[in-house]
């Protein structure tokens, strides 16, 4: 209010001043006939002045408002009138419009967050927009990497001339791209340049793992590698023995029967590796059938070590067991035998002298209470390089040995895949001069 009455003064203070001095000039100059109209405009003078504060100062304050970004006050908007109305609607169909436009947003960063593909976005000149957990994942992003370009990353080789060639051409490109780090992976990765109204605007770059995929073709050909190799030798031997008895080696009964022995002998062991094939095979594709019971570790592992005493007492070996009756686990019977049985056997196949052992214990750990059994022996060690291929199928630490001992390569691959199927693991410690420790972790019974 003094605001108001202090405009007041100043208008008509203004007014009159100026009315003075005008019809003084008018008189002067013989204009009287001018003094309505001046009088008329000193008049809308003296309005504007009284009345344009109270315009002004609202628009200032909502100004001010609008620039932080809040929302104006329901009085403040009233004092504009139809003007305030229309700014209230405009105002709630901004936040409606910024409220979809975020749940968008927080959408296309969950689904490019869950996406096991990596995914990279750059604009025409390589400077990177967007890019998900995967691509931190599988290339060597590092902090502050948005806005940087692409060449300036580390990035494979592959892939930068995939993006390149899509920008310049205008057309999609793929191709396959390895990687060394952090870690090595195999991709097929395919660049999409990204256009406006025929204008380029950046590219977009996807990339899919085939690391796992390489993996599995890799094991497949050497299982199709090994399997011919496997059969070969026999069926080779099979050849060369009947060959030799019908040219006349059946006419001398010593060199019959040494003959046929030998045939017998490669008949089994080309048996035991069908059968160890077929049984990997059930395991994998779970085509087994597990008669699930509560199982005595220490019986199983004492009827075990009677079946191979006669084998190691051959060698001048020992076989002990130490497990407490009362350790129990919920497991396959057979299984569990199959398990121990291809653990000692190995044990001794490759142990010259000394001992075999085979312990027991309960462990308790975060995820429950296991059973874990340790099969030991003083054999000759597992080399390091070696231990995280041992349980591969065909894998043989010294294939030369592995023939002379009638290894196949199958039983620890064997043995992996039934631990696993008792929800259990199985790990591997290995040390020069000392032997190996094969532990079969199981869970214990309820």
């Amino acid at each position: 209010m003094q605001r108001l009455w202090w405009s007041l003064f100043v208008a008509l203070g203004s007014g009159m001043a100026a009315g003075m001095l005008t019809a003084w000039w008018l008189g002067l100059s013989g204009l009287k006939g001018w003094l309505p109209v001046i009088a008329a405009a000193q008049s809308a003078g003296l309005v504007f002045a009284l009345f344009t504060p109270s315009l002004t100062e609202p628009l200032q304050r909502l100004t001010e408002i609008l620039r932080r970004g809040e929302e104006p006050s329901t009085l403040l908007l009233q004092e504009l009138g139809a003007l305030g109305e229309a700014l209230a609607v405009a105002w709630q169909r901004w936040q409606k419009a910024m409220g979809e436009l975020q749940e968008e947003q927080a959408l296309l960063q969950a689904v490019l967050e869950r996406m096991t593909e990596a995914v990279l976005v750059a604009d025409e000149h390589g400077h990177i927009l967007l890019a998900n957990a995967a691509a931190e994942r599988f290339f060597p992003l590092q902090g502050g990497y948005l806005r940087r370009r692409l060449t300036e990353l580390h990035l494979p080789f592959a892939l930068l001339e995939l993006a390149q060639k899509a920008l310049r051409t205008g057309t999609p490109q793929w191709g396959e791209v390895q990687t060394l780090h952090p870690e090595e992976r195999f991709l097929y990765a395919y660049a999409v340049p990204l256009t406006k109204d025929e204008k380029r605007m950046g590219v977009l770059l996807v990339a899919r793992d085939l690391t796992e995929l390489k993996r599995l073709e890799r094991i497949r050909r050497d299982f199709v590698a090994n399997v011919s190799h496997e059969l070969r030798t026999p069926i080779s031997t099979f050849r060369s023995l009947v060959e030799a008895l019908l040219i006349g080696g059946a006419d001398d009964p010593q060199v019959r029967d040494r003959f046929l022995q030998a045939l017998v002998e490669e008949a089994e062991r080309m048996g035991r590796l069908v059968d160890n094939l077929l049984e990997l095979a059930r395991v994998e594709a779970g085509q087994r059938k597990w008669r699930w019971q509560t199982v005595s570790v220490s019986q199983v592992a004492r009827e075990v070590a009677a079946r191979l005493r006669p084998q190691a007492a051959a060698k001048g070996l020992t076989v002990t067991v130490h497990v407490p009756d009362s350790l129990t686990v919920q497991a396959d019977p057979d299984a569990l035998t199959q398990i121990l049985f291809n653990l000692l056997d190995n044990a001794i196949k490759y142990t010259q002298q000394g001992e075999v052992s085979v312990t027991a214990e309960r462990v308790a750990a975060s995820e429950g209470e296991w059973v874990v059994i340790h099969v030991r022996d003083t054999g000759i060690d597992i080399p390091p390089e070696h231990l995280p291929r041992i349980f591969e199928r065909f894998y043989r630490v010294d294939k030369a040995r592995s023939r002379q001992v009638g290894g196949f390569g199958l039983g620890l691959s064997i043995v992996k895949h039934l631990v696993e199927a008792h929800k259990g693991k199985i790990t591997v410690q290995s040390r020069a001069g000392e032997g190996s420790t094969f532990s079969v972790w199981l869970p214990v019974a309820m």
